[in-house]
């Protein structure tokens, strides 16, 4: 099959964008030889890889899937232009073990990995930061090797709301851990972290309030916590999932 109007518009943004081949499926984080192998084999492109594509090249996804497609208003011949999207780069700079406490790691700077994601005007002039999420302690929301964005809370200038997602960091005899839990204010008043999980292992809060109790020794969550060891340091503003 030919995709001659998807080669068109990759082709089209890589003029703009002054990107090699290359250099746009490193930026996007797929194959090398992604295009190489739509233009030479005709080979049918992951919807998810033209995704990442679209977003390293600054644009809409569905400005590259609805060519490949050839359905719509987007077929061969179409004037439509490509509206550009803006794209900020966040670096990944640790690991989290969702819903478990983890020595707190943050990467050596060398280790740091760029990925390209769109702009979020909410945030503008905060530094995003991406954690690599371990384990599945989180996964109805964050499967494991998920990517979560966060801002920090003295960037945002507020404290976590409810419902929203957050790293949180323990101080103990241990050193720093971290770990990534549902932030809930209770109507009494009680603020609570929830984890996320299928597994039936992962389904106790930790009560920020409670002082009475501390975490269990095995590393997961008791009731209750001790909540002047515990500190909300960034609120999650996004995530992403590679292929």
């Amino acid at each position: 099959m030919s995709y001659d109007l998807l080669l068109a518009r990759i082709k089209e943004r890589l003029d703009a964008t002054g990107m090699s081949e290359r250099k746009a499926c490193i930026t996007a984080d797929v194959g090398l030889n992604t295009i190489r192998h739509i233009r030479a084999r005709g080979h049918a492109p992951k919807p998810a890889n033209l995704q990442k594509l679209a977003v390293a090249l600054g644009v809409s996804p569905s400005y590259f899937l609805d060519a490949a497609a050839g359905d719509g208003p987007m077929q061969s011949g179409s004037n439509q232009e490509a509206e550009e999207i803006p794209v900020g780069t966040v670096f990944v700079k640790g690991a989290v073990q969702a819903g478990l406490w983890q020595e707190a790691l943050e990467w050596p700077a060398g280790d740091w990995k760029a990925i390209n994601v769109p702009a979020d005007g909410r945030f503008a002039g905060m530094e995003r930061f991406g954690l690599l999420v371990r384990g599945t302690s989180m996964n109805r929301v964050y499967p494991e090797g998920s990517i979560a964005i966060a801002v920090r809370t003295d960037c945002l200038g507020r404290t976590p709301r409810s419902g929203e997602r957050v790293v949180v960091l323990k101080r103990g005899e241990s050193g720093l851990e971290a770990t990534i839990k549902k932030y809930e204010e209770a109507p009494d008043g009680r603020r609570i972290l929830w984890p996320e999980s299928f597994d039936p292992a992962f389904q106790t809060p930790v009560i920020l309030d409670d002082v009475a109790q501390s975490l269990s020794m095995d590393g997961h969550d008791a009731d209750h916590a001790c909540g002047l060891d515990l500190e909300v340091i960034a609120v999650i503003v996004g995530s992403y999932r590679p292929e």
